[in-house]
C-alpha cells in the first residue's frame, strides 16, 4: 500500500464489522535450511538495548519499526541470542539511512533479508542497498516470483511498478535469491517458516490489488509460540488462505495485520486466528486515528480491541515481542 487519495474504495465494501466509533488507539508500549527450494549454507542481536551482540534473552527478538507522524510501511527485524539478523521489507528509500544503520549494529551482516513484495512502501531500502552495499553482507534474499505481464497489465496508479522494475534488476545481479511458494518450509535462526500463500495462479486470475494479494504470507514458529505475517494480503484471498491454512491459522499468537490493517483482511479471516494475543498494525496516526475518511483501520482496530488483543502501531515503534 502507499499513501493516496486517489485510490477508489466503493469496491472494498463494508467488509469490517460496523462498531462503535473511536478517535484513538490503543497502544502498548544457525543458518538458513530451505525445504522445497534450493538450500543454501548460511553463516543475527540486541536492538532493545541498541546494541549488537548475543543476547541473554530465551527466543527470539522481533521489533516493528514506523514512523508515527509518517506514511504507512513495513519493516521489522528478527534477532536470535546467537547475535544473527533477519530483516523483513524495509519501508520507503527514504528509510535507508535508518536500515544502514540497523544493520551496522549486526556487524554490517544480515542472515536473511525477506521481501514480501514490490511495492515501494516495502522494499526502498532494498533496492538502495543491495544496489550499492558497501560493507554489508547478506547471505540470502527471500522474495516472491512477481508475473510480470499481469502485473504491468493491472498496477493502479499507487502501484509504482518502476520500484518492481528496480528491484528486479537488483535481482539479477544477485546469486542468493530464493524464490518461495505456497508451503515452502525453511529453518530461519531456528525458527520454523511455512509459507501460506505468495503470487500463483489465483493471484494471476485477479483483475486488481496483485501486487498486495501476491505478497509473501508466512508464519515462523519457535518453541511455543507462532507469528503470522500477512504482509499486504487483501480480501481478495483470504477464502483460498484459510480453506487451505485454516487450521495453521487458529495456532497463531501474534499477527502482522495485513495491508496495514486497511482495506485488507475481514474479522471473518481474523476470527480464525482463535488464540491470537497480539497484533501489529503497520500504520502511522493519520490512518490509524482516521474514523470520517475513506480509510476503516479503526474499525479493525476496535475488532481487536473488543477482542482483548494488545495492540501495536506506529505510535509506540520502536516495538519490540519476544517470540518464544
Amino acid at each position: 500500500m502507499q499513501k493516496t487519495e486517489n485510490r477508489k474504495v466503493e469496491n472494498r465494501g463494508n467488509h469490517l464489522r460496523e462498531m462503535p466509533r473511536r478517535s484513538f488507539l490503543k497502544t502498548v508500549a544457525g543458518g538458513l535450511a530451505l525445504a522445497g527450494v534450493a538450500a543454501a549454507g548460511l553463516p543475527m542481536s540486541g536492538l532493545l538495548s541498541g546494541c549488537a551482540g548475543p543476547g541473554s534473552f530465551d527466543g527470539w527478538r522481533i521489533t516493528q519499526y514506523g514512523n508515527p507522524e509518517g506514511n504507512q510501511s513495513m519493516f521489522y527485524t528478527i534477532e536470535d541470542r546467537a547475535g544473527r539478523l533477519v530483516l523483513i521489507d524495509g519501508g520507503y528509500t527514504i528509510d535507508t539511512d535508518q536500515m544502514r544503520q540497523i544493520i551496522g549494529r549486526f556487524k554490517n551482516h544480515v542472515t536473511a533479508w525477506i521481501i514480501t513484495h514490490p511495492h515501494p512502501d516495502h522494499v526502498g531500502p532494498f533496492n538502495e542497498i543491495m544496489a550499492d552495499p558497501g560493507k554489508i553482507q547478506v547471505d540470502a534474499v527471500i522474495t516472491i516470483k512477481v508475473n510480470g505481464d499481469r502485473y504491468r497489465g493491472t498496477a493502479q496508479d499507487y502501484g509504482r511498478i518502476e520500484e518492481w522494475e528496480r528491484m528486479e534488476e537488483v535481482l539479477a545481479g544477485l546469486s542468493q535469491v530464493h524464490y518461495l511458494k505456497e508451503d515452502d518450509e525453511l529453518d530461519l535462526l531456528g525458527l520454523h517458516l511455512k509459507v501460506l500463500h505468495a503470487w500463483n495462479e489465483e493471484t494471476d486470475a485477479l483483475e486488481v490489488n496483485l501486487c498486495n494479494n501476491g505478497s509473501l504470507m508466512f508464519t515462523l514458529t519457535g518453541k511455543e509460540e507462532t507469528f503470522l505475517f500477512c504482509a499486504d494480503v487483501e480480501n481478495e484471498t483470504e477464502d483460498y488462505v484459510i480453506e487451505r491454512h485454516g487450521k495453521e491459522l487458529e495456532r497463531v499468537d501474534y499477527v502482522q495485520t495485513g495491508h496495514h490493517g486497511n482495506w485488507g483482511l475481514t474479522t471473518a479471516f481474523y476470527d480464525h486466528l482463535q488464540r491470537v494475543g497480539t497484533a501489529f498494525v503497520d500504520a502511522p496516526l493519520w490512518l490509524t486515528d482516521t474514523i470520517d475518511g475513506p480509510y476503516d483501520c479503526w474499525k479493525l482496530i476496535e475488532y481487536f480491541e473488543g477482542r482483548g488483543v494488545e495492540l501495536y502501531s506506529f505510535r509506540t515503534t520502536p516495538n519490540v515481542i519476544l517470540l518464544r
